[in-house]
């Protein structure tokens, strides 16, 4: 009965790591990372090139931008420069 428990809870915890992966890129050594990801690229954030501490904020604000008609944007937006998508500069 324990090993059938062991097992179901083992099930359990492996099913809820399904959504990460382990990190493709490799240490100094030429070693795999051994980090996990939830990233598309399966790259950590120490090996992913475009990755960027504090890009975003958690809350959400209205996008300081306007429109081609020259009215407030109504996008929300989670970006530091307080820009949605459409008016953020690349």
């Amino acid at each position: 009965m324990l090993k059938k428990t062991m097992l179901i809870g083992v099930m359990c915890v492996s099913l809820f790591g399904i959504s990460q992966t382990q990190c493709d890129g490799l240490t100094k050594d030429s070693v795999q990372c051994k980090n996990t990801t939830k990233s598309k690229v399966s790259l950590c954030y120490l090996h992913n090139p475009n990755y960027e501490e504090g890009k975003c904020i958690k809350e959400t604000t209205a996008c300081s931008g306007t429109t081609k008609k020259g009215k407030s944007c109504k996008n929300k937006t989670k970006n530091l420069s307080g820009k949605c998508y459409r008016h953020e500069e690349n």
